[in-house]
């Protein structure tokens, strides 16, 4: 990933990085609420020594108290300070626990002892630093040296009373949930570039170029309601989606220019692609610009073009390769200028009808009666009959569905038909999600007067075999009867 893609991976799920976010802030805010309220209270005490008349004396004294007064304050936490606190305030606690609330701290430069005491009570804080001032200073005293007239060298004087605090200094629930916070806006960009940095499915054309360099015919997008069969083609001509399958139609066109493509074998990596409905829609938008537009249903494993076309598919193309019937027998007129040859019955041994000679044969037959053939196949990784087809016809269509195919089946699939030296005409990818940016032509609505496209499955009874006169006696179609038909 580049790093521009960083920022719009951010930028695309900003919504869950906010939501991991508020997530932390509030566990965070339920944590301080677990949390005791804690009160400080401090006491200054002075040391220092009024021995020495001379001012070098005076001045020996003064350096001789600050050596001394940084281990007075390591002396305030201390079992022989803190002893006789717990005994005269009858504390339930030992001189451990109570060192670890106690702290003693001495200003650079100075003979000032600030000893702070933390505790659960506002009122049993002041009373504790009080009185492990007084212990203090009557330990401090203890230890001293005499001077001549055997008193103590040095005194301790408290300065500064502890005072009653008015707030707890803990726990401090604004920082908490701030970080709390912080640490959730974190954790949901780390997860949202993990999920985009690991995530293998393809959804962009960048995703496409990692796999394969084959052209990207088109991007189609996600069916609506009111066309759950996904004929767009049909049921909203002048759609969005039908302008995604006429610019593939125009892609394919484009491909080579001198010897544009006659047939093309639809097929995709799993099941589920939406290869089908695309074989089908491709059919109607090549049916725009020819006459002589056939769709063959070659699923011989899960046949649906027969379905989706709402056509009766008992006799087929398996029908034609056993030599039961002919061609003009089983295909059926479905529009204007699109045949429909459905399946047939579905055979125990779709592989070896699909690779044998007879469907070489019809195959090189059809492509004579007609401008344009599509042929609907199976998913390539769970069969292979896609790869026999594709060397039958100009080339293959690989169908991948947007957030479902992963690059790993997407390759593997181009790399297939790559190994039997099969024409890969392009990818198209399905189902994309649709911006409103990307929508700019919405349905149109017809003149008053003006023809409107059937936007309806033909009833079955419309839907006619092709006439057996649309064929000369060879058996090949003929243009000129099957117009005039």
């Amino acid at each position: 990933m580049e790093p521009i893609d960083y920022l719009r991976t951010i930028t695309r799920r900003w919504l869950l990085i906010l939501i991991v976010g508020l997530l932390g802030g509030a566990a965070a805010w339920g944590y301080s609420a677990t949390l005791p309220e804690q009160y400080q209270a401090t006491n200054s005490v002075f040391v220092t020594s009024d021995r020495g008349e001379t001012t070098s004396e005076l001045l020996q004294t003064s350096t001789f108290t600050q050596n001394l007064v940084q281990s007075y304050a390591q002396l305030a936490t201390t079992p022989t300070v803190l002893g006789p606190v717990i005994t005269r305030l009858r504390l339930d606690t030992t001189t451990q626990a109570l060192a670890s609330r106690v702290t003693a701290v001495t200003p650079l430069n100075t003979v000032f002892i600030n000893i702070t005491v933390t505790s659960r009570s506002a009122a049993e804080a002041v009373m504790l630093a009080d009185a492990v001032s007084r212990s203090l200073a009557t330990t401090v005293e203890t230890l001293a040296p005499t001077g001549p007239d055997n008193l103590p060298s040095i005194s301790v004087k408290t300065v500064s009373p502890a005072q009653l605090p008015a707030d707890p200094f803990a726990p401090n629930t604004e920082l908490i949930v701030l970080t709390g916070a912080l640490v959730g806006l974190m954790l949901g960009i780390l997860y949202a570039l993990a999920r985009e940095v690991l995530d293998t499915r393809v959804s962009t054309e960048k995703d496409l170029d990692r796999v394969s360099s084959n052209p990207l015919l088109g991007m189609v997008g996600r069916k609506r309601r009111t066309d759950p069969a996904g004929l767009v083609m049909r049921v909203m001509p002048h759609s969005a989606l039908a302008e995604a399958y006429r610019r593939v139609r125009a892609n394919l066109e484009f491909i080579d220019v001198d010897s544009p493509p006659r047939s093309a074998v639809v097929t995709s990596a799993v099941t589920r692609d939406g290869k089908s409905t695309t074989a089908i829609n491709l059919a109607l938008a090549m049916a725009e610009r020819s006459t002589r537009v056939l769709l063959i249903d070659a699923d011989l494993r899960r046949p649906s073009i027969a379905e989706l076309c709402d056509l009766e598919g008992d006799v087929g193309l398996t029908t034609i390769l056993l030599g039961d019937v002919g061609p003009e027998d089983a295909i059926v007129r479905w529009s204007d200028g699109i045949d429909v040859l459905p399946s047939g019955a579905v055979p125990p041994n779709p592989g070896q009808l699909l690779g044998s000679a007879a469907m070489k044969t019809l195959m090189k037959r059809l492509l004579e009666d007609y401008d344009f053939i599509v042929v609907d196949s199976p998913p390539l990784l769970p069969a292979s009959d896609a790869l026999g087809l594709s060397r039958l016809t100009d080339g293959a269509i690989v169908v991948a569905r947007y957030k479902a195919t992963t690059r790993q089946q997407l390759t593997t699939t181009l790399e297939s038909l790559e190994a039997v030296n099969a024409r890969i005409l392009g990818v198209v990818l399905n189902q994309v999600r649709e911006h409103r940016a990307d929508v700019y032509y919405g349905p149109l609505t017809p003149m008053i007067g003006a023809s409107t496209p059937m936007t309806g499955p033909i009833n079955r009874v419309t839907a006619t075999r092709a006439p057996k006169a649309a064929f000369d006696d060879s058996g090949r179609r003929d243009p000129e009867s099957a117009r005039t038909k």
